[in-house]
């Protein structure tokens, strides 16, 4: 169950974690199962970092649909969708959701400027969120390692734009909230023109934004608002990133 702090950092950042959502063994054998995968599909072998390619590995059907991973939806992660979306509020997933896997890409680090977006559209009520998006770590991730870099605040600031236009048009909308204000500008340029350190909070007209990484243990949760504003950046430590991602819909 949330607590009424991580309730209150929901409904600020629209992104709270759940520390140990399920449990290690469960984490272990989810990515057992992925590993066997991987190597089915592409060779790879968890102790052989030679063998770590594609970077970006897809296709991982058997993963995707695996038992194992449904240790996920427990009753620590259940609790909180029933507090976000309502008790028998929200419709019971057929499986977990997209794999994710980065491997080791050997570049440096840094906030990503391309691919800011959102997972769903705009043409929804506006009195709550739609559902939520789950991001549950199978292995421990630090920062630096691939982990899914969100902007804490950004359903705010969509929510306050869509409430002064009638514009739903979802490409339309994503880039005229990249494009409302300096730091959202500086944020999606190639060539920054300012020190901005942008997982500092920042004040976007009342409204607190930063750049936040996905990181933390093997089982815990990640509980996103569905217009949090996130991308994609490379794995610069020296594991992979192994993840599961998927949308919880409100019923």
């Amino acid at each position: 169950m949330l607590s009424d702090g991580q309730l209150e950092q929901f409904a600020r950042d629209g992104i709270v974690r759940i520390p140990g959502a399920f449990a290690a063994d469960d984490a272990a054998r989810m990515r057992d199962v992925l590993w066997r995968e991987l190597a089915e599909l592409y060779g790879m072998r968890p102790d052989d970092r030679s063998t770590w390619t594609p970077l970006r590995p897809t296709k991982l059907v058997a993963t995707k649909k695996h038992p194992a991973a449904n240790a996920i939806l427990g009753l620590p992660l259940r609790a909180a969708l029933d507090q976000l979306l309502g008790p028998a509020g929200w419709i019971e997933p057929r499986h977990q959701g997209q794999v994710l896997v980065t491997m080791p890409t050997g570049e440096d680090w840094s906030v990503p400027h391309r691919q800011w977006h959102t997972d769903v559209g705009f043409d929804v009520p506006q009195d709550g969120p739609g559902g939520v998006k789950i991001w549950a770590l199978l292995g421990d991730l630090e920062p630096g390692g691939g982990g899914t870099p969100q902007v804490a605040g950004s359903h705010r600031v969509i929510t306050r734009y869509l409430s002064t236009t009638d514009e739903r048009d979802f490409t339309t909308v994503r880039d005229e909230v990249l494009a409302s204000h300096p730091w959202f500008v500086d944020l999606t340029r190639e060539h920054r023109t300012t020190d901005i350190d942008f997982m500092t909070e920042a004040d976007l007209d009342g409204i607190p934004v930063r750049v936040v990484e996905l990181t933390g243990h093997a089982g815990d949760v990640y509980l996103t608002h569905p217009w949090i504003l996130h991308s994609i950046a490379p794995n610069a430590r020296k594991t992979p990133r192994l993840m599961r991602s998927r949308m919880i819909w409100r019923s």
